[in-house]
């Protein structure tokens, strides 16, 4: 719930501040309101709209409903945390795609000519937790 509110905060925070343009924050890092018809980081922006309609449904279904399992079992506390992770930054995203029709990035990343797609706390949230729940797995 926790990652839920703080993206749809911080996403409605860039839709009223970010209007002028980017805001450079560090010589690798600014801000810039950017709406984003695809997945994570754009993927899928292109697809046929049945597509991105069946993976932003149930991909964020599929993320609350392995939540409430992990949550269900004992000595899962870590794999439910990161799925809590996950869900809260799925839903963060498919509000924005129920609702608005798109969704809300605002965080740049490029360093000279290297540049990754603009995102948001949600993107952040599900690509950290998947990273951490893939090492813990590696760590067993």
């Amino acid at each position: 719930m926790f990652v839920l509110l703080i993206d749809l905060y911080t996403k409605s925070l860039a839709e009223a501040y970010l209007k002028e343009g980017e805001v450079r924050l560090l010589p690798f890092l600014s801000l810039v309101l950017v709406y984003n018809r695809g997945i994570a980081f754009g993927l899928f922006a292109d697809a046929p709209e049945s597509v991105r309609v069946v993976l932003l449904i149930f991909i964020p279904l599929i993320a609350v409903g392995l939540t409430f399992f992990y949550t269900l079992r004992e000595k899962q506390h870590l794999v439910a945390i990161l799925m809590g992770i996950v869900a809260g930054g799925a839903l963060g995203n498919l509000y924005d795609r129920f609702f608005l029709g798109k969704v809300r990035d605002f965080i740049y990343l490029s360093y000279g000519n290297l540049s990754w797609p603009a995102f948001n706390l949600a993107d952040a949230s599900v690509s950290l937790a998947i990273l951490l729940f893939l090492l813990k797995g590696l760590l067993r």
